[in-house]
């Protein structure tokens, strides 16, 4: 067994055993392999194997396992020239050369000259998760190919010899000495596929340095077929991301390693998983059901680069899959912010404020990638902000997912409106926030999402990022809503887009929240508690960080930066009570920033109809605004029509539900 194998195994005893029988058999009871038989799953009958297979012949596998590291310098040459590396990543691995590691917001721990890998050094599990991902060795890698510094390669190799003689196969099911319910956390499904990526990746570098012994990479190819035995045998076989993750290293150690015997059969079989959980875990319109921005692209990263493995491998990928990639790309286009980032709903971050430079704007590699292998030069337009080049239709439904972006432009200062309203998610990676939105408008943010936060330091805080009331929603007396989201309406014109979503957000009660989007200049939006549930139906608004001025008496906010600014207005009459209240903005993960929202609580029970203007402007006087339901409405009605005033013009809007129609119309 693996137990105490490390990168020095002895010679003699690899020699000795290099033919021994299987640890790892069909039985899914599976064990580590001993690195000694690694040749029993190696197709040694390959052309570019032949001095490997004429010494396991010859019973010499210390110059057979020699022989096969020369294949792979061969076969992976490093790059001409000296790679640049920024001073943090150089600094990084000098850090993890000498087993200091540092995760996410938090201060680097050290481990010592014994690394205990479970150990949880900040109270976060997210952190001990990294560990077992081996998000690590990036930066050894980098700094080994940037400097051809043996110090870190040495370190990679006693690091992984380390992991691997700490994590035989046999023991995946133990318990996390903190987590008590992290059952098999060595092994899970998301470590697993993560690991096997990250080692694909450093492989065809490290393998150059002395330091990766021929001894040793008997030890790596042995672990990674662990890792293969592991995912074949006991796949996540969930519907949900980390199953496409998990696939994804599946694949990386077929594609990387094609002298496993069982590469082309690893190859079908992952994208025969992958496009099964693929497909059901995207919706018909491409939106990954976790509702969650960030899953949604890193699924799709995965589901991409295994197409391209089995492209290579000359494996035929089916229609239904590329046409899913294709919709989820569609959707990442829709979506995209003025700032080329994601809008913030579930467990999504985006920076804040956006980067200086648009080549490290969030959806901008992606974009590019999505115009090579879609040979369609929409999603480079996007990237490069060529607005010329982009289509003539700028607002997007959703409806299966329950997704909507209007704009009324394309480039840094459109009107931006994105709305979320979906059936229950896959995971716990959303939130209670049905009806909820973000505004950006002349290249400011204005309103935006609380954001998540964090998984795991600060429970507390978590709890508080959840709340249906920190969002742009609706509450009953404050407490978390359902989530049973509904599609009822899209209506797209040449002067304005509408919606209408539901969501029975209570027992008793459903929130109804229709939009209208001016002119494509400002946003009319009526919210219905429709039941008869008792309590307190209020809305909620969460500003951008900074001053916003409140003037309850006449039922208006606005916010107060000094280039753009939005108003948002009711009635004067209408009876409600407008209260300022403490929030947070949590832009990435483990960082907030205090901001504030306002609370319009309904002066009566349900029943009730909140009638509302949202208008971004530029510069900092506010303009007028009126608007009126005209026509007598009840909370529930199908029809309403709307007569608005705002910046210098008037509309009749409405929309009818029965017919689907919904229209505005300039006085």
């Amino acid at each position: 067994m693996r137990k105490n194998i490390s990168a020095s195994i002895a010679v003699g005893t690899l020699f000795a055993a290099f033919l021994a029988p299987d640890a790892a058999s069909e039985d899914p009871q599976l064990a580590s392999l001993n690195p000694a038989a690694i040749f029993t799953h190696l197709d040694l009958d390959r052309a570019d194997l032949g001095a490997v297979r004429e010494l396991v012949l010859q019973g010499d596998a210390p110059n057979a396992l020699r022989s096969l590291r020369d294949h792979y310098r061969a076969k992976y040459p490093l790059p001409d020239g000296e790679p640049k590396i920024e001073q943090a990543t150089l600094e990084t691995a000098d850090r993890t050369a000498k087993h200091i590691f540092q995760w996410g917001p938090y201060e680097p721990a050290e481990y010592g000259k014994d690394v205990d890998w479970a150990w949880d050094p900040r109270g976060d599990i997210e952190w001990v998760a990294a560990m077992y991902r081996f998000y690590w060795a990036d930066a050894l890698v980098q700094a080994y190919q940037a400097t051809r510094d043996e110090r870190y390669a040495e370190a990679f190799v006693e690091l992984t010899s380390d992991w691997i003689a700490k994590h035989p196969l046999q023991e995946r099911d133990k318990t996390h000495p903190v987590y008590t319910n992290w059952k098999g956390y060595p092994w899970l499904d998301i470590q697993t596929g993560i690991r096997a990526t990250n080692l694909c990746r450093a492989f065809p570098v490290m393998v150059h340095a002395e330091a990766f012994t021929p001894e040793f990479l008997g030890v790596f190819l042995a672990s990674l077929y662990d890792h293969q035995a592991k995912t074949e045998f006991y796949p996540m076989g969930k519907v949900h991301n980390k199953a496409i993750f998990e696939q994804r290293g599946f694949v990386n150690v077929a594609y990387t390693f094609p002298e496993f015997r069982d590469s082309q059969r690893w190859l079908e079989l992952a994208l025969g998983r992958a496009r099964e959980s693929l497909l059901d875990q995207t919706t018909g319109d491409g939106v990954q059901r976790e509702w969650s921005a960030g899953y949604h692209q890193g699924v799709l990263r995965d589901a991409v680069e295994m197409m391209g493995r089995m492209e290579e491998r000359g494996i035929s990928v089916p229609e239904d899959y590329r046409a899913r990639v294709r919709a989820m790309w569609e959707y990442l286009f829709a979506m995209s912010t003025p700032d080329l980032g994601y809008a913030m709903f579930g467990d999504t971050s985006r920076p804040y404020p956006s980067p200086a430079q648009r080549g490290k704007m969030t959806l901008y590699g992606s974009m590019l990638l999505a115009a090579e292998v879609l040979s369609d030069p929409r999603f480079a337009a996007l990237a490069l902000n060529q607005t010329d080049e982009l289509p003539a239709l700028k607002s997007y439904a959703f409806p299966e997912a329950g997704m909507y972006f209007l704009r009324d432009a394309w480039g840094p200062k459109q009107i931006y409106f994105a709305l979320h309203c979906s059936p229950p998610g896959i995971s716990g990676h959303d939130q209670p926030d049905n009806g909820t939105f973000e505004v950006c408008a002349f290249g400011r943010w204005l309103m935006t999402d609380s954001g998540y936060y964090t998984y795991g330091h600060d429970p507390e805080a978590r709890a508080w990022h959840r709340q249906t009331r920190v969002h742009n929603t609706l509450t009953l007396d404050g407490k978390d809503t359902q989530v049973a989201g509904k599609h009822l309406l899209w209506k797209q014109a040449d002067r304005f887009d509408a919606l209408c979503v539901e969501n029975a957000s209570y027992d008793g009660l459903t929130h109804r929240r229709s939009v209208w989007f001016v002119d494509h200049a400002f946003f009319v939006v009526l919210d219905e508690a429709i039941g008869t549930a008792k309590g307190t139906p209020s809305l909620h608004f969460q500003f951008a960080p900074g001053a916003i001025a409140v003037n309850a008496g006449k039922h208006k906010v606005r916010t107060g930066f000094g280039d753009a600014n939005v108003l948002l207005w009711m009635a004067p009459a209408a009876p409600v009570v407008f209260e300022e209240e403490d929030g947070w903005f949590a832009y990435e993960y483990g960082k907030r920033e205090a901001r504030k929202a306002v609370r319009v609580a309904a002066t009566q029970e349900a029943p009730f109809t909140f009638l509302t203007l949202l208008i971004p402007y530029e510069g900092v006087t506010a303009p007028e605004a009126h608007a009126a339901v005209t026509v007598p409405h009840n909370a529930g009605d199908g029809r309403v029509t709307i007569e608005v005033r705002a910046c210098g013009n008037a509309w009749r809007i409405g929309r009818d539900l029965e017919t689907g129609e919904a229209w505005c119309e300039a006085q």
